[in-house]
């Protein structure tokens, strides 16, 4: 039969050589055999996103952040949806002020102003900071966080799992828990910028 008059729009052209991939990429470990967190250095973006937060703070998106200069099966991972910002924390830092000085940025910025021009500043630069993990249904907003809470993968001695399924058992505050999604994914989430390098 001919479609030759029907009006239909054609499809998009496909590369058939990935079709049925998946394009997940499993993250790197968070912490060493002895519980140590791993410092990685990752490549910021080009463009900083400035934002406000509900507390009516900047903050500044940074997407993505590509892992570099870590070694092979590490470098290329890509991390999405970090985010620093101006709230004070209880010791009277902020995220930025890390970042900012893990870039090795001279500026001491004291106004929101004084940030946005910093943050000018390490676009592109390559940083240290640590990783943690975290696997989220968006359907169900079933959640785990923290590397030491996945499961040991049992087909990789000393590595966590990275694609839980439904029934797959991790402990939180040592209490075991049940995988109640279909699958969840691991991925990689800034735990904290560095400002001291490996």
């Amino acid at each position: 039969m001919s479609v030759n008059g029907l009006g239909l729009n054609e499809p998009n052209q496909v590369d058939w050589d990935k079709v049925g991939g998946s394009s997940y990429q499993p993250p790197p470990p968070a912490q060493d055999a002895t519980g140590k967190n791993i410092v990685y250095f990752g490549q910021l973006p080009t463009t900083i996103v400035e934002e406000t937060d509900d507390d009516n703070y900047r903050t500044y998106q940074l997407d993505p952040i590509k892992l570099t200069k870590n070694g092979p099966g590490v470098d290329g991972y890509t991390i999405r949806f970090a985010r620093v910002g101006l709230k004070p924390w209880s010791n009277g830092n902020n995220g930025t002020a890390l970042l900012l000085k893990g870039a090795g940025i001279a500026a001491r910025p004291q106004t929101t102003a004084e940030y946005d021009k910093a943050m000018s500043q390490v676009k592109g630069k390559v940083v240290p900071f640590t990783i943690d993990w975290e696997a989220r249904n968006k359907e169900t907003g079933e959640t785990i966080r923290g590397y030491a809470n996945f499961p040991l993968d049992p087909t990789r001695p000393g590595m966590r799992k990275t694609i839980l399924k439904a029934g797959d058992t991790y402990t939180i505050d040592g209490v075991e828990q049940t995988v109640k999604s279909e699958v969840l994914f691991a991925n990689a989430r800034v735990r904290f910028f560095e400002t001291k390098s490996k």
